[in-house]
C-alpha cells in the first residue's frame, strides 16, 4: 500500500496539489462537523432535561395548591352554616345547591349523614335534571373510595381519576368529613371534580412550547395529556417505564423510549416529578426529533456546503495544475543556476515581462485567500448563533435559579420566611431605611411542649402551620412574618409607631388565644408569650440588638404568667443600668470609707502615745 502511494505522488504534480486540496478541506471541516453536535448540543440536550424537571415541580406545586383550596373552602362551608345543626333535608339541600353552583368545577355535590345515614344530592345546573335514583349516585362509585387516601390521615381525601355516573366524564372525588362544635363526627361531604383546571395548566405548555405535559393519577390513569381521546377515556399507562420510573425514583431527567406521547415508541427527552401528597404524577415531554431536528437541518446545511465547497475546490486546483507546471518548471530551470551562483542567486522580483501563468498563480492564491476568508465569516455567523441560542438558554436557567432562591427563602414547614432570610432582610431595611421606625414583635408559643407530649409532634406542627397563618392575617403585606427555629417567631413591622405596634401585638395575641386547632376531635388551646420594640433606625442599631430588646420583654410576659403582650421601655433600661452602676460601685465606696476610719483611729492611737 505504502508504495502504491508512493507511485502516486511521484507520477505528477497535478495529482499532488489535488491531494493537498482534499486534505486540507476535508481535515479541519470534518473534525469541526463532528465534534461541534457531540460537545455543544450534548450539553444543551441535557439543559433542555433539567428544563422540563423544573416545569414539572412548577406544576406539582399548582396541583397541590388547587386541592388544598377547594378543601379548604369545603371546611369553610360546612362550618359557615353550621350543616350539623340543620335537620331538615330541603335547607341542607339549598346550601348544598348554592355550594354547588358557586364551585366552579363542581360536577355533583351530595352530604351523607352519619347520624340517621340521610342523604342529599346537589348536581350542576348543567347536567340537571338530576337522575332518579339519588342513592345509587352516593353509593356508586362512593362507596368505592370511602378509604381511599388514609395513608395521609387527613381529613379531607383525593381519589383517583374514574367517570362521573352524572356527566360520564372523567373526574375525581373529594371527601371531607364534618365535624359537631364537640367535633364528633357528624357527615360527610362528597364532590366530584372536573379535570378542566388540570387540563388548562398543560394546555398552556402545551400550546406554548414543544413540550408536551402529562399528569397521571396514583393508578397511572391519565389525568391530563395532549390527546384529548386518553384523557376522555382514562387511558391507563402504569405498565409505561417512564410512569415505572417516576414510582422509583419520584423525580428525575433522563431519556427514554416510548408510546407516552402517540401510539408508536419513540424517543424522548422527559423531567418527571411525582406529588407525593396525591401519589400523583407530572411528566414534561419532549420528542427528540423536536431537540434534534434543528441541529440535524444545521448539520445539513454544513455538509452541503462542505460537498459544494470540496467539488468547486477540485475544479479549480484541476485548472490551475494545468496553469502551474509551466511556471514551476521555469522556476526549476532558474533555480539550477543557484549551483553554480549559489551566494548571489536571487529570484528579484517579478520581471516586467514575467509569463502569464505566474500572474494567474498569485491573482489563484489571492482568489483562494479571499474565499477561505468568506467560509471564516460564515463559520463565524453559525457560531454566533449557537452562542445566541445557549445564552437563551443560559438566561432561562438564570430565572429558573432565582425561582428556586425565592422559595429556599422559606421556611419549609410554615411557608413563611426562615430566619436567613428575615436577616438578611431586615439589616438591609437598617441600612436602607435611616430616619424611619423598626419594630420586632418576638413570639414564644406558650407551652409547646406539652403540645408535643400530650398529642404528639404532628399536633404541633399542626399548631406551628396554624400560627403562621394568623401571622400573615394579622400583619400587612410591607410586613415580614418568619420562623427563628423551634416555637419561636418573629415579625418584622415596617415603619410604625409604639401605638400601632401593640395594638397589631395584642390582635396576634387575642386572635391565636381565641382560635385554637382542633387534632383528632380534640380542641387545643394555644397561647403567646410576646415582646416587642420600637426603635428608631439610626444607622448604629442593629438586628442583634432588636431581638435582644425584644427577647427581654418576652421574658417579661413569661413571668407575668404566658400569654402577655410586653414592650421593652429605652428609658426604664437606662435608669437599671445606672442603678446596676451604683450597686456595683457602692462597695468601693463603703471600703474608701472604712479604710478613712481607720487612718483616723491610728493617727488617734499616735497622738496619744506621744
Amino acid at each position: 500500500m505504502f508504495k502504491a502511494v508512493h507511485n502516486y505522488f511521484n507520477q505528477s504534480i497535478t495529482r499532488l496539489v489535488m491531494a493537498s486540496f482534499v486534505f486540507v478541506l476535508l481535515f479541519p471541516l470534518g473534525f469541526l462537523a463532528i465534534s461541534l453536535p457531540e460537545e455543544s448540543w450534548g450539553s444543551v440536550r441535557q439543559e433542555v432535561r433539567e428544563k422540563h424537571l423544573l416545569i414539572a415541580k412548577s406544576i406539582e406545586e399548582s396541583i397541590n395548591l388547587y386541592f388544598l383550596d377547594f378543601q379548604k373552602s369545603a371546611q369553610i362551608f360546612a362550618n359557615t352554616i353550621n350543616i350539623t345543626d340543620i335537620e331538615d333535608q330541603e335547607t341542607i339541600q339549598s346550601y348544598l345547591d348554592g355550594f354547588v353552583r358557586n364551585s366552579g368545577n363542581v360536577v355533583v355535590g351530595s352530604y351523607l349523614s352519619l347520624d340517621d345515614y340521610s342523604k342529599v344530592i346537589s348536581v350542576r345546573d348543567a347536567y340537571k335534571p338530576p337522575v332518579q335514583n339519588k342513592n345509587k349516585v352516593i353509593e356508586e362509585p362512593y362507596l368505592k373510595y370511602l378509604s381511599f387516601g388514609n395513608r395521609h390521615h387527613t381529613i379531607s381525601t383525593i381519589s383517583p381519576v374514574f367517570r362521573s355516573t352524572i356527566s360520564k366524564r372523567p373526574v375525581v372525588l373529594v371527601k371531607t368529613y364534618i365535624y359537631d362544635k364537640k367535633y364528633n363526627k357528624r357527615g360527610i361531604l362528597y364532590a366530584e371534580l372536573k379535570l378542566d383546571y388540570l387540563n388548562s395548566i398543560c394546555e398552556k405548555i402545551n400550546a406554548s412550547s414543544k413540550e408536551r405535559c402529562i399528569i397521571v393519577d396514583s393508578r397511572g390513569q391519565v389525568v391530563a395529556h395532549p390527546r384529548q381521546k386518553w384523557v376522555d377515556n382514562i387511558y391507563k399507562l402504569s405498565k409505561t417505564k417512564i410512569v415505572q420510573k417516576l414510582r422509583s425514583e419520584q423525580a428525575g431527567a433522563k431519556r427514554f423510549k416510548t408510546a407516552i406521547l402517540g401510539k408508536q415508541k419513540e424517543y424522548i427527552d422527559a423531567g418527571y416529578t411525582l406529588i407525593d401528597k396525591l401519589d400523583w404524577g407530572v411528566i414534561i415531554a419532549q420528542p427528540k426529533l423536536a431537540i434534534d431536528s434543528p441541529m440535524d437541518k444545521v448539520m445539513i446545511t454544513i455538509l452541503k456546503w462542505l460537498v459544494l465547497g470540496i467539488v468547486f475546490a477540485l475544479i479549480i486546483a484541476y485548472l490551475l495544475t494545468r496553469q502551474i507546471t509551466r511556471p514551476i518548471n521555469s522556476l526549476v530551470t532558474k533555480s539550477q543556476e543557484a549551483d553554480i551562483r549559489s551566494d548571489t542567486f536571487n529570484l528579484g522580483a517579478i520581471p516586467k515581462n514575467s509569463p502569464a501563468e505566474i500572474c494567474k498563480l498569485w491573482t489563484a492564491i489571492s482568489s483562494l485567500v479571499a474565499r477561505l476568508q468568506q467560509t471564516n465569516k460564515e463559520v463565524k455567523k453559525l457560531n454566533y448563533s449557537l452562542e445566541e441560542d445557549i445564552a437563551k438558554a443560559t438566561a432561562k436557567l438564570r430565572a429558573t435559579n432565582r425561582y428556586l432562591y425565592s422559595i429556599s427563602s422559606k421556611d419549609h414547614l410554615t411557608k413563611i420566611a426562615n430566619r436567613r432570610f428575615f436577616e438578611d432582610s431586615v439589616e438591609k431595611k437598617l441600612k436602607n431605611k435611616i430616619g424611619q421606625r423598626a419594630s420586632i414583635i418576638l413570639i414564644d408559643v406558650d407551652k409547646f411542649k406539652f403540645i408535643n407530649d400530650e398529642y404528639g409532634h404532628e399536633a404541633g406542627d399542626m399548631a406551628l402551620v396554624h400560627i403562621a397563618r394568623l401571622m400573615r392575617q394579622c400583619t400587612r403585606k410591607v410586613d415580614l412574618p418568619a420562623r427563628l427555629g423551634g416555637d419561636e417567631f418573629v415579625i418584622y413591622i415596617d415603619n410604625c409607631d409604639s401605638r400601632a405596634l401593640a395594638k397589631i401585638a395584642e390582635n396576634l395575641r387575642r386572635t391565636v388565644e381565641t382560635t385554637p386547632i382542633f387534632w383528632e376531635g380534640t380542641q387545643v388551646n394555644l397561647s403567646l408569650s410576646i415582646g416587642t420594640v420600637n426603635a428608631k433606625i439610626d444607622g448604629k442599631i442593629t438586628l442583634t440588638q432588636l431581638l435582644k430588646f425584644a427577647d427581654e420583654a418576652m421574658y417579661v410576659s413569661k413571668e407575668q404568667g404566658r400569654n402577655h403582650v410586653s414592650a421593652y421601655s429605652f428609658e426604664k433600661a437606662k435608669l437599671i443600668e445606672l442603678n446596676k452602676l451604683k450597686k456595683e460601685k457602692q462597695p468601693k465606696i463603703n471600703k474608701l470609707k472604712q479604710l478613712k476610719k481607720q487612718k483616723k483611729s491610728r493617727q488617734k492611737k499616735l497622738r496619744s502615745g506621744s
